[in-house]
């Protein structure tokens, strides 16, 4: 999603980021959104579709019964998104332009979802609360974020331990919050819902993964801005063009086992 705190920005560039990264946690995604409730026959709103990944994702899940409404305020992600919907031929998929934060229905639906959407939302809350009004009596909002506190690799490897440090503090210099999933319990209780539940899924890469240290590498380009605006490390210690490079190549000669940030699924239910 495309709002002034989205510090990632929209350039193709970054859109075929997001793409690469939705297929790497597509799997936990699912089970989390299967686990939060999603069954096939739900209408279904997805806050920050950005170029549809999530919004293909839930249609598969929901059915031809089903449906699945994007929500996305910028447009070069919309027109990505309406592209690849009508290459894939879904019918159940429908994408609109519009603000998470202030969006209303017309009517309610079954379900809310969203993913890496609220760690760029301070008023995450609120947000939260807003769209009860968009749920039936019954209906759920699944959320899908990030814990990066659990990020690490074993034998521990110093390049990937500051690579995870400098996400760290440019995630926060840009007043995003990227462990905001290990406060789901607390943000969906706080937002007014009933039945809250939460789950932590952790993807483990061997040694010679071959997307591992491009995909960590993509957030670092994304976010570059940012972390040399922290002040965490000049330009030259990033060295932005090697560090793919080098990450890799220290990963495999440690023989380290390294992960992703936890992929944490929240959800709750509009009593």
């Amino acid at each position: 999603m495309a709002t002034p705190d989205y510090v990632l920005g929209s350039d193709d560039a970054e859109i075929r980021r997001l793409q690469t990264q939705a297929a790497i946690i597509a799997e936990p995604t699912e089970l989390l959104f299967r686990r939060g409730g999603l069954t096939p026959g739900m209408r279904v709103l997805d806050l920050g579709s950005g170029p549809g990944d999530v919004s293909f994702q839930v249609s598969q899940i929901v059915g031809p019964d089903g449906s699945v409404l994007g929500l996305e305020r910028d447009p070069a992600q919309l027109a990505v998104a309406e592209q690849r919907r009508d290459a894939m031929g879904l019918t159940n998929v429908a994408f609109r332009s519009g603000d998470a934060r202030t969006f209303v229905a017309d009517e309610p639906f079954d379900a809310v979802v969203c993913r890496l959407l609220l760690m760029h939302l301070p008023d995450a809350v609120d947000v939260l609360a807003h769209h009860r009004r968009n749920l039936r009596p019954g209906g759920v909002f699944v959320a899908v974020d990030y814990d990066m506190s659990g990020v690490r690799a074993r034998p521990e490897v110093e390049l990937f331990t500051r690579v995870g440090s400098w996400l760290e503090a440019g995630f926060r210099h840009a007043q995003a919050d990227p462990s905001v999933g290990m406060l789901f319990p607390v943000l969906f209780r706080d937002a007014g819902f009933a039945d809250v539940g939460t789950l932590g899924l952790q993807l483990y890469w061997p040694p010679d993964n071959s997307e591992a240290a491009g995909y960590v590498v993509g957030v670092v380009r994304a976010l570059h801005d940012a972390i040399l605006a922290s002040g965490v490390v000049t330009a030259d210690e990033l060295d932005l063009d090697t560090l793919e490079q080098r990450l890799g190549e220290q990963i495999r000669a440690a023989g380290a086992v390294w992960t992703v940030p936890t992929i944490v699924g929240g959800w709750g239910r509009r009593a």
